[in-house]
This record gives structure tokens, sequence and C-alpha cells, in this order.
């Protein structure tokens, strides 16, 4: 069995949590808004998983919205905007994940003057965010961690810019975050962070696919689709129960364990890789070293490396069906062309076994000076 280095794109669902999706889907299969009692007891254990993630989050549960993931709640977000009548300034990091970039063009086209700001090394500067803020600016979008090299932003200290110059211009600034590659994986204080909304996809930490949360506190967001009102309105159609509940599992079975084993694992794989690594050394995720095998594409490599039994990427799983996107994204980092041009990802999960990494470094290390020479 192919060794699997990806986790960043996907995680494999956990036992418990598959068996969590079994169970609710066999025995509460009912829709939550019916009012027969079936119905009623699917709606109780909806809100009562509501309120154990909200809980496990330190946050309330009337700021919890399930939706299909992160992709659809960067989307409710953004799309927000598109209902204002005086359209502003909108600021956004360049290395954001696509479902944020993507909004550029048609915010744009809305009479939005869309500021995409460099962020050298994967963060985005405290400096560089302040002189870019003006009394036109509506919304600020920075993500948490980085999909591409695992860069961590100072999300607490970034907001603090924007609050600063709320005060200074008297009105409200909407700070949202792409949380998507953070949770389980960092420390994430939402109440800390002070942030207006965030994104979370339950297949990130070891939940189904096509099911995540969107923290908001803020009420009057508009919903991206018009429905029964499920989700008090924000986002319409029949909540996916079984995926909930399972995300709920997986969440309370991966929050607590600690990075331990991963930090061990991305210590080997820094003190032993050949090629050059492009995540930064500090305030950078465990789970995730981008590398670079310059001047070979990175196509070839991870094809390469595949074909030895090794599952790794090229970029973000989302970048690759977008020509260069998760290229753009390093040079949106200083990094050289030549240099993005022939990254490679490989990303951890908590169970990743240290002995299956090691296995994974002498192969690149193989197969890199093969080429080299």
């Amino acid at each position: 069995m192919a060794k699997y280095f990806d986790n960043a794109a996907t995680t494999i669902i956990s036992k418990k949590a598959l068996e969590a999706y079994n169970n609710i889907s066999l025995n509460y299969f009912a829709n939550p808004s019916a009012n027969h009692s079936l119905g009623q007891e699917c709606k109780s254990v909806l809100e009562e998983n509501r309120l154990i993630i909200a809980n496990l989050l330190k946050v309330t549960p009337n700021t919890i919205y399930f939706t299909s993931g992160g992709t659809e709640s960067n989307s409710i977000i953004l799309s927000s905007l598109l209902w204002s009548k005086s359209p502003g300034e909108i600021i956004i990091g360049k290395t954001e994940h696509s479902s944020i970039l993507n909004f550029e063009r048609i915010l744009s086209e809305k009479g939005y003057k869309v500021i995409t700001l460099n962020a050298p090394n994967g963060f985005i500067s405290k400096e560089l965010l302040k002189k870019k803020l003006t009394n036109k600016t509506r919304m600020v979008v920075i993500q948490t961690v980085n999909n591409v090299t695992g860069s961590i932003n100072d999300i607490e200290n970034l907001v603090k810019v924007v609050r600063d110059k709320e005060k200074e211009i008297g009105r409200k600034i909407y700070f949202h975050t792409d949380a998507v590659q953070a949770l389980t994986k960092i420390d994430l204080d939402l109440n800390k962070f002070d942030i207006d909304s965030a994104s979370f996809s339950a297949h990130k930490f070891h939940g189904p696919r096509g099911i995540g949360f969107l923290y908001s506190k803020n009420p009057n967001v508009q919903p991206l689709s018009r429905g029964g009102g499920q989700e008090r309105g924000l986002r319409a159609g029949t909540e996916n129960l079984a995926a909930i509940v399972a995300m709920r599992v997986a969440l309370e079975e991966y929050l607590f364990i600690k990075n331990d084993n991963v930090i061990e694992i991305n210590k080997y794989v820094r003190e032993n890789l050949k090629p050059q690594i492009i995540s930064p050394n500090s305030n950078v995720s465990p789970f995730i070293i981008n590398f670079s095998v310059s001047p070979f594409p990175s196509e070839v490599f991870t094809r390469m490396l595949n074909d030895e039994g090794f599952i790794v990427s090229s970029g973000s799983a989302c970048s690759n069906n977008v020509k260069n996107k998760g290229e753009n994204v390093l040079i949106a980092m200083n990094i050289k062309p030549n240099v993005a041009k022939s990254s490679v990802r490989i990303s951890f999960n908590k169970n990743t076994d240290i002995n299956d990494a090691i296995s994974l470094v002498k192969k690149i290390n193989s197969l890199y000076d093969t080429l080299i020479r």
C-alpha cells in the first residue's frame, strides 16, 4: 500500500468518525426540519452537536453554522459583500486559498477596489496591513495557516491593527480568516483572535468530506443561497446530520492529541532532506513542509515518488485544477519562479509513522541525487 503524505489536501476519515456517520445515517435519518417525533429527535441531535463543537472552541452555539466546508464558508462571507449598495475596499492576502482569491474578479466587477498583499515567506506584516487600510476599507481577509507552505500568520496582532483603524474612522471593518489548516494543528483561540468569522473543513482533521462550519459573530451576514431557512437562514438546505456528528467526533478525537509525533517527524525531515526547503523555519505548522527540486518540474518528481509508492503533492490539491495557482502563491511569498515551479509539498497527520517518513526522505534524496548527476 502506498505511503500517504498529502494530508493537507485531505485526511483519511477516522474509524470513530465513520462509525458515528453510519450510526446516525441508519438511526437518525429523518429531516431535522420535520415536525414529527423522529424529525425532532434529529433536530435535538443537530443542536447537541452544535453545542459540543461550540464548547470545544469556547464560543457560543449561535456563532456556529454548518456548511459543506471551507470553500462554501469563505464564499458565504465574500459573497455577502455583493449586497452592499456602496462598495468600498477589501484587503486580501495574495497567498490565500483559491476560494478567496477567485473573488477578486467578481468583487472588482461589482465596484470594489480589491487590494492584494504580498506575503514574504508567507507572512502578512502588520506594517503593510496598516499602510493599506483606509477610510474605505470594508473587509480584511487573511489566512491563518497557509496551505502551501504551512506559514502561520499572526492573526491576533493583525486584527488589532484593524481594530485600531476602526477607532480612528468610527466604523466597523470586518475581519475574516480561512482557518481550515489550523484546527487541531495549532493553538487556536477564536476569542483571543477577536475575528469576525472563520472557516473550517472536517476532512482536514479526519472527518468526512463535504462538511465543515463557519464561525461567525455577525448575524447580519447575507446567505450565499436561499431556501428553507436552515442554519438560521444563512445556509439553506437539509442538514447533513450524519456528517455533522462524524465531524464532531473527529474534532473531539484529534483536538487534544499533542503534536509531538508530528514535530519529531518535521524535525527529522528538515535535518535530512537534501533539496532546498521552502517552508519557513519558524511560525510554521509542523504538518506541512514544502521543498524545491529545482531545476526539475515538480510534476515529474511527484510522479516519480508516486511510482515508488509515496503520495505527495506538487501544490495544494485545489490549485492543481488551476494552472500555476500554487506556483503563483509561492511567487507572492517572494520565492523565485524557478524554485516555485519545482515545489513539492509533503504533509503529515498525527498518526503518521516516523519510519514511513524516514523512508520517504531516503527516497526523495535518492531520486534527487539521480536527477542532478
